[in-house]
């Protein structure tokens, strides 16, 4: 269930959950305070008439935090230090009307961390890291009648002693029915890395998938941390006060919240107010602050962009043989000296490919399917690779570039809210972008493509300090043409001219090909390309320096059998989702081209599939949905045809549809030429082109998107496009008997 938006409640009973040991006493008493006198707000079972046809209304919600800390001596075997003792507790609260199924399905289960127990001992110490989750959920019947839920009736989906996940179904919710639940965490923690910023932060959206009638946040920290908040597109300000022992409270009531206007193409982060409020011990912003007199936000860019210039100290690392494995790799020097920037470029980033993502920790291997969605971390590499552009004597810039789905740059709140790249400068700009397994060099990630970036030239002084020269600039977009989806079908009917078999080619080039690639090549191929490519060791040699090498080999090879036996299963509900039906046969289903390879960019697979119910017999003849054969495309609701918010689209895009279907004998085709369609306007263009060749009818459908930004004034000119694509889904031809 997606929750975006958070309660409160008051947390009188703080002090006795904690000095209580049993899990179900804790449990009882948290019921009887948040439920035993609720707000107002949370009595109620009125939805105004005007939201009356909503999937469902949220009638009220709460969120609410009280983090307190204080320090605590750990005796070692060697001396003494200070652990940093942090409790912190929070609910979320929430009553919502169901008012259909979709709503139903949303709210039938309740998912949550039951237990984590990461305390760790050292020596004579023990440091506390522990997390507890405990629920609550009610059914107010239309009668009145409410129903408590049994809440040990949970599944434990994963039940290791301390490791415990459960899954709560809502039994007998029906639409119609109001549902009261809530979730409440406590955390306690003596680990320093988990009482910063970025692990205690909540970010509060001021819109929602449902209208909100009531919404209420209140927090509480205890006066020795540090708090820091922004509020962002306009969002309303907390409430700020100081209890007695200087606790700072923020408390904030609204009331009628809108739900999101749209969820397709859109940025919250961008389009909607929100407020970001985090706590630490420690405030390196206020000496940020006070040093330059900056309010707040500007700070906390600023701080946030000195603290990456900081990163720029030459040190002793794996990343210090690059500059001669580099040289070596092009067999001489002078055949290195000798080759051209981009190639030797090339060459560098794919050998920080290897570097990072052909290196291994055992606890990769335990979830191999997540193994090719790994992260680069940019804030930390870009760095490295400086110090080797300087040595090359590359002239080159630092770019800080904030994803288009996350905040803009100038609510940059935490280090992770940016990240970096490298432009070689030169006739023409190259560009490093510091991702994943499957970017190629001088690729822009789609999620930076047009957004505004600071630009830091590093100047080294000396191996510890650098100097920087900063401006701004904006990355460029890729066209529609580099970014592509090309699905290429031979169809025949089968002998009983009821079913389709369906050979199926797919080409996938730039961004639209990532997601597919991670998810169905195996680890063991990815690494064995980038190997290559980065004219590095094989797993062969590199595993031979590993203490544990043979649960390497054998987690490389269990990547190779987990993405054959996934991917029938992968392309299988591809199809699923394109073609609304199960496929009722699939063979032949194989990689062609992997698309990590610089000079052989697309990604390839190809499949065999076969279809039903898209042919209906009709006398002697047959009915053949046409506008089906190349998969559903986009159909808008009515409420999504007028819009006031600015679109983001993931990148500008071309997808291309091509259907030879083979004419039976003793057929023809009637109503192709009937098909042909054509649309174009500023944001695009949509075109249909139908001929009968011989024994062969030919459909081809291209649509294009030519920006990855459009403003809400152009959503008109999209519309068009987006209707010409699912009136042709609706067509169809006749096969008729000669």
């Amino acid at each position: 269930m997606k929750l975006l938006l958070l309660p409160l409640i008051c947390l009188s009973c703080v002090t006795s959950l904690f000095a209580q040991d049993d899990y179900q006493a804790k449990a009882a008493a948290l019921q009887k305070e948040i439920w035993g006198a609720p707000a107002a707000e949370f009595k109620s079972t009125t939805v105004p008439a005007n939201l009356a046809n909503e999937s469902a209304v949220i009638l009220a919600r709460s969120f609410s935090c009280q983090r307190t800390s204080g320090g605590r001596f750990k005796f070692l075997l060697v001396g003494a230090g200070i652990a940093i003792h942090t409790e912190k507790v929070s609910t979320l609260h929430e009553r919502v009307k169901i008012n259909d199924k979709p709503a139903l399905e949303n709210y039938s289960t309740l998912e949550y961390q039951k237990l984590l127990d990461k305390t760790v001992s050292l020596l004579i110490a023990h440091f506390t890291n522990t997390h507890n989750t405990f629920i609550g959920a009610k059914i107010i019947k239309p009668d009145g009648k409410e129903v408590i839920v049994n809440t040990g009736e949970e599944v434990l989906t994963k039940n290791e002693t301390k490791d415990k996940q459960g899954k709560l179904a809502i039994p007998d919710l029906q639409v119609g029915d109001i549902l009261d639940y809530y979730i409440t965490n406590i955390d306690v923690t003596e680990n320093e890395a988990d009482a910063t910023y970025k692990n205690n932060d909540n970010i509060f959206v001021m819109a929602d998938e449902y209208p909100v009638l009531y919404y209420a946040i209140d927090l509480q920290y205890a006066r020795k941390l540090s708090v820091r908040h922004i509020y962002a597109n306009g969002a309303p300000h907390f409430e700020e006060s100081h209890n007695n022992d200087g606790d700072l409270l923020l408390s904030l009531k609204l009331h009628n919240l809108p739900k999101f206007q749209s969820q397709l193409w859109t940025s919250p982060y961008r389009q909607y107010p929100y407020i970001e409020v985090a706590s630490a011990f420690k405030d390196s912003y206020e000496k940020v602050i006070a040093k330059n007199n900056y309010d707040e936000r500007t700070a906390m860019l600023e701080a946030n962009k000195l603290f990456f210039e900081d990163s720029f100290i030459e040190y002793t690392s794996d990343f210090d043989n690059f500059e001669k494995g580099l040289k070596n790799s092009f067999g001489s020097n002078k055949a290195f000296k000798a080759a051209p920037l981009d190639t030797v470029m090339k060459v560098l980033y794919n050998q920080w490919k290897y570097k990072t993502f052909n290196f291994y920790y055992k606890e990769d291997f335990d979830d191999i399917p997540s193994i090719n969605f790994r992260k680069a971390l940019s804030r930390n590499n870009v760095p490295r690779l400086c110090f080797i552009l300087n040595d090359l004597q590359v002239d080159y810039d630092v770019l800080l570039v904030a994803s288009r789905n996350s905040s803009t740059l100038d609510n940059v709140f935490n280090p992770s809210d940016f990240d970096a790249m490298i432009r070689i400068n030169g006739a023409r700009p190259m560009y490093m972008g510091f991702d994943d397994a499957v970017t190629h060099f001088n690729e822009i990630p789609g999620r930076f493509q047009g957004e505004k970036v600071i630009v830091l030239h590093p100047k080294r002084k000396n191996t510890a300090k650098y100097n920087f020269t900063e401006s701004e600039d904006v990355l460029p977009v890729s066209p529609a043409d580099q970014n592509f989806l090309e699905y290429n079908q031979k169809i025949s009917l089968m002998p009983d001219m009821r079913k389709l078999k369906i050979d199926r080619v797919v080409r996938e080039g730039g961004a639209l090909g990532h997601d597919d690639q991670k998810a169905l090549l195996s680890t063991s191929a990815i690494d064995g390309i980038i190997a290559t490519l980065g004219r590095a060791e094989a797993p062969d040699t590199r595993f031979r320096k590993y203490q544990d090498k043979q649960i390497y080999w054998a987690g490389l090879q269990a990547s190779e059998d987990n993405a054959k036996a996934e991917l029938d299963k992968k392309l299988s509900g591809e199809i699923k989702s394109s073609f609304d039906q199960e496929p009722l046969q699939l063979s032949n289903c194989k990689i062609d081209n992997t698309g990590i390879e610089d000079a052989s960019p697309v990604f390839q697979y190809s499949e065999t599939f076969v279809l039903d119910n898209l042919v209906k017999k009709a006398g002697n003849n047959y009915i053949i949905d046409a506008g089906k054969l190349t998969g559903s495309f986009l159909k808008l609701e009515a409420k999504d045809r007028k819009r006031s918010a600015d679109i983001y689209m993931p990148v500008a895009r071309t997808l291309k549809y091509s259907v030879a279907l083979t004419i039976p004998t003793g057929f023809k085709i009637k109503g192709a030429e009937e098909l042909n369609a054509k649309k174009v306007n500023k944001t695009g263009s949509f075109t249909l082109i139908t001929t009968v060749n011989g024994n062969t009818l030919n459909i081809s459908v291209t649509r294009v998107y030519n920006h990855n930004f459009e403003k809400a004034a152009d959503w008109p000119s999209l519309v068009e496009l987006i209707d010409a694509a699912s009136n042709f889904n609706e067509q169809k031809i006749l096969l008729e008997k000669s």
